[in-house]
């Protein structure tokens, strides 16, 4: 399942924290040797870049297009067989849907925030 983008323009819903969970649990470590999985720094360090713009929106909400370059560098670095590539792609669907609006970009880092949450739950550490 992909991020639907009616979830950050229209509003979240039952079926998007489905999703998110879902995709968070596919994220995490299936073991503790999980090489492939999200690591919980990579997550932590999207949403930071959130929480950051998300504290002063109207100075950096110019930032928000330059999220997708800097996870497109962390899926460089990790290699494309991790599941930060999986994340990346649907980050971006999620990123493209936010349309310069600070309602969609508040509803992104809500949907953003259940996959950290899940995250952690699923094994995330």
């Amino acid at each position: 399942k992909k991020l639907n983008p009616d979830w950050i323009r229209k509003g979240i819903n039952d079926q998007a924290i489905e999703w998110s969970q879902e995709f968070a649990k596919y994220l995490a470590p299936e073991n503790r040797g999980d090489r492939n999985a999200l690591t919980t720094s990579q997550l932590r360090k999207f949403f930071g870049q959130l929480r950051r713009i998300e504290a002063d929106y109207e100075k950096l909400n110019g930032e928000i297009p330059m999220l997708k370059p800097k996870l497109a560098y962390a899926v460089g670095k990790a290699g494309n067989y991790s599941r930060i590539r999986d994340f990346y792609d649907q980050m971006n669907i999620g990123l493209s849907a936010i349309d310069n609006s600070k309602e969609n970009f508040n509803r992104f880092i809500s949907l953003t925030e259940s996959i950290v949450a899940f995250h952690k739950f699923h094994g995330g550490e």
